[in-house]
């Protein structure tokens, strides 16, 4: 649960660790919710692929003996600037995990349709996945808390293509969402910076008294004890010695200043541990384990019939991107990607071909 007041921009990334599962291992993960749409709440979205997701998969399964869950984080790392507001049009592009990124950017923009009645630009997701049950990904689109229910004001519209079957299932089977919740430890601390709400004014303050502190170490030093001793001849204190009496000054000076604002925030953060303390859970019903089993709920595998009317979905066949983007008309578009290499390249490839003025790639990954 994040602090009062914390805040993060979409595309964020958290590094979390458990350790119930590994006390050594911090895992990258991109955020999926918004600080503006869900303030109460930071979510991350985890695929069951190597063997760290599996066994804290199969912890989670266990939830009905499982007393709570320690979980530490380090975060969230937010880009400085939100380059797409800025676009008229926005496309979106991903394989597979690969539209967890998007999910906060849809986020974001639900929110300021809704509550701040800000007009939104155009946005298309065009999004592939190997098999029908991975179109339940859509279903996170919306936030689990369920207190969106109008897209209307948002102009979304969903391309999604399963690439490994050649139509839809026969089975009409719903997909059970399972939301299970852990009383909280009166250990448990909520999510917040390290140096408190106003990081920015916390770094200057330490650089500023830092190096204020160091130079009147420095003054004191030369003046009451090198100098009394070696009379500037550099006889008992040489150069190198010098430059490492400083540099050890310096440091000493940032480890102190940085330590009184860190247990400073810290304190302040102690007040913030009520908001867990005084949780509203739901209560047990009939059994320890209705505690931790929150809610099974029987959902489509798009909740709401607004997403529905908004998405196509088209079997056999992978998403024609050249044709696609060339036939969008707005005149400046932003265009996003996030999956496998390939996909992103050929992606790059079209916005930087010539052939279409109005595209401007916008890369949101580390590596290329």
């Amino acid at each position: 649960m994040p602090y009062v007041g914390f805040s993060y921009n979409p595309l964020s990334t958290i590094f979390i660790n458990f350790p119930s599962v590994s006390r050594l291992q911090w895992h990258p993960f991109t955020v999926s919710s918004s600080s503006n749409l869900e303030p109460e709440r930071l979510s991350v979205i985890m695929k069951k692929e190597g063997s760290w997701t599996q066994k804290l998969y199969r912890t989670l399964s266990e939830h009905a003996t499982l007393e709570g869950l320690d979980v530490s984080v380090e975060g969230p790392y937010s880009p400085i600037s939100e380059n797409f507001l800025r676009y008229e049009s926005v496309v979106m592009i991903s394989g597979g995990s690969g539209i967890t990124p998007f999910i906060s950017i849809i986020r974001e923009f639900i929110h300021r349709s809704n509550s701040l009645n800000i007009p939104t630009p155009n946005l298309l997701l065009i999004c592939a996945f190997k098999n029908s049950m991975d179109l339940t990904m859509l279903d996170l689109l919306l936030p689990v808390s369920g207190n969106v229910s109008d897209l209307s004001r948002l102009n979304l519209k969903i391309e999604a293509y399963v690439t490994r079957e050649k139509e839809a299932p026969i089975s009409d089977e719903q997909t059970m969402i399972r939301t299970i919740c852990f009383k909280p430890k009166p250990s448990h601390m909520p999510i917040a910076p390290v140096l408190g709400p106003n990081s920015w004014l916390c770094l200057a303050i330490i650089i500023s008294t830092s190096f204020v502190a160091f130079l009147i170490l420095i003054g004191i030093l030369q003046r009451f004890y090198i100098y009394p001793i070696d009379k500037n001849t550099g006889d008992i204190y040489s150069l190198s010695s010098m430059a490492v009496l400083y540099l050890l000054v310096m440091c000493t000076c940032i480890v102190v200043a940085c330590s009184v604002l860190f247990l400073k925030n810290k304190r302040e953060n102690l007040k913030g541990a009520k908001q867990i303390k005084n949780l509203d859970l739901p209560t047990p019903m009939t059994s320890p384990s209705s505690w931790y089993h929150c809610s099974d709920k029987e959902m489509e595998s798009l909740p709401q019939e607004s997403l529905v009317k908004a998405t196509n979905v088209h079997y056999g066949k992978r998403p024609d991107l050249k044709m696609t983007l060339l036939a969008i008309d707005d005149e400046n578009v932003g265009v996003m990607a996030s999956g496998p290499t390939g996909m992103r390249h050929q992606t790059a490839a079209i916005c930087s071909s010539g052939l279409a003025d109005n595209l401007h790639y916008e890369s949101i990954s580390f590596n290329w």
